[in-house]
């Protein structure tokens, strides 16, 4: 991708690259920062039509999974209690059965959302993905059913105040009988820290004030929002005790990880910090983090967001000894990891002479296949599948927000707008090219391999 001023030469154009650093040569000072105002002059720009087409072939699918066995029928179980609730209410209302057009336009909105997640949980993807749709399906409906009970006076604050009473009990009663078992630190660490992600959810969803009550008392909205966050909480409990209950009946040997989980958090929160000293300061002008004379190119842009990432994850990583979070911290540790990776590789790259810049579509094109070709590769690595498989998804998820926003481009487009558009892609190659060797090390950690 990088181009020099014959490469310009060749093709019978002269870019505005090539134009500032004549300019530089011939001692033109003033002509940099007055270029765009020169009459009949203005920012480069790029057919908008062409560069929306670069993302007409669609993003690549990378699926979330879970290493444990999930049955079609208890995803079905819990689609049919969230049909259940809808089938409760006469929705979608009319203004007959709810006059005021804010609530109403609110709760038919909700209620159509729980109709689209337990279509999506009857379709493709894998089980933990069906499952996800339904436990959004179980808290919109259960909004709707609950607010309109409000509205009919069916519901009081006495039933959220007893319903989270009794959600609390649930998500204690889990906590006790659940413990850091397995045979595999690596596949127990993934299944364990979306179990410990459920008990800290139930949780945060449960940790609405009396005030907040109150005021539901009042508002049907309001109550519908606060019920649906019990839900929220009761359906996160029954689904982590499900995947504790099916890991565990899975399980050749029952070993105690705790100290394994406790060990590998502490030797990646060194590797973090170890790494993250070396991190630059974030810089107000990007193209100070290299060491050579570079423009604000996507790969100068893709460096400083990467930066941003890797700096924030290094210094908040907060309480170490925070429970449950055992299980759970291997895998922040990973994220942390191939963003600390990803800009080492990336700053290399350019040290090295490709500015990785955008002039034209094609250059944007080359960057999300590249983008592409690097989650393909990170897919299908052969090593490690649990913690790739585990980490890839939302690294690979970004490149389907950057096609979206890309696609909304028409006319002329400025060529400064697509190349930060572009630095997405290249922040989505860095960290998918990231993911299979850092996935590696944690995996070797996780099972003691260099104790």
């Amino acid at each position: 991708m990088t181009r020099t001023p014959a490469d310009s030469r060749r093709d019978g154009r002269i870019g505005r690259r090539e134009l500032l650093a004549l300019s530089g040569a011939l001692g033109l000072t003033s002509l940099a920062g007055c270029l765009d105002q020169l009459p009949g002059s203005g920012p480069a720009t790029v057919d908008g039509d062409a560069l929306a087409a670069v993302v007409d072939d669609g993003a690549p699918e990378v699926a979330e999974t879970l290493p444990v066995d999930i049955e079609a029928s208890f995803v079905a179980e819990q689609r049919e209690v969230a049909e259940a609730k809808l089938d409760s209410v006469p929705a979608p209302f009319d203004e007959a059965e709810i006059p005021n057009g804010v609530i109403r336009e609110r709760m038919n909105g909700e209620y159509e959302a729980a109709g689209e997640s337990i279509s999506a949980s009857s379709g493709t993807g894998t089980a933990h993905e069906r499952l996800e749709h339904t436990t959004h399906a179980r808290a919109s409906a259960h909004e709707v059913q609950t607010a309109w009970r409000a509205i009919e006076g069916d519901a009081t604050v006495d039933d959220l105040r007893e319903s989270r009473s009794t959600v609390d009990a649930d998500v204690d009663a889990l906590t006790s009988r659940w413990e850091y078992v397995g045979d595999d630190p690596v596949r127990a660490a993934i299944v364990h820290a979306e179990i410990e992600r459920a008990i800290r959810g139930a949780r945060n969803w449960l940790s609405f004030r009396e005030r907040d009550l109150e005021y539901a008392a009042e508002q049907p909205l309001r109550f519908g929002d606060v019920a649906a966050d019990v839900e929220r909480a009761r359906t996160s409990v029954a689904v982590a005790s499900y995947y504790f209950d099916q890991f565990r009946e899975s399980l050749a040997r029952e070993a105690t990880l705790r100290e394994r989980f406790a060990a590998a958090r502490d030797a990646l929160d060194e590797r973090v910090r170890t790494r993250g000293e070396s991190l630059p300061e974030e810089a107000d002008d990007p193209t100070s983090l290299l060491d050579r004379d570079v423009g604000q190119t996507a790969g100068v842009i893709a460096l400083d967001d990467i930066l941003r990432n890797a700096r924030w994850r290094t210094e908040d990583r907060g309480d170490e000894q925070e429970t449950p979070s055992l299980a759970g911290a291997a895998l922040d540790a990973t994220g942390t990891l191939v963003y600390l990776r990803a800009f080492e590789a990336l700053r290399e790259r350019l040290e090295g002479g490709d500015d990785v810049a955008v002039d034209e579509v094609d250059d944007v094109a080359e960057l999300r296949t590249d983008a592409i070709d690097a989650i393909s590769a990170a897919r299908e690595a052969d090593r490690n599948r649990l913690v790739v498989d585990a980490v890839l998804p939302r690294f690979a998820r970004e490149l389907r927000w950057i096609d979206d926003q890309i696609s909304r481009y028409e006319d002329d487009t400025r060529v400064d707008f697509a190349e930060r558009e572009a630095a997405g892609y290249v922040v989505v190659a860095e960290t998918c090219r990231a993911v299979p060797p850092v996935s590696a090390d944690v995996a070797s950690i996780l099972r003691g391999d260099d104790a």
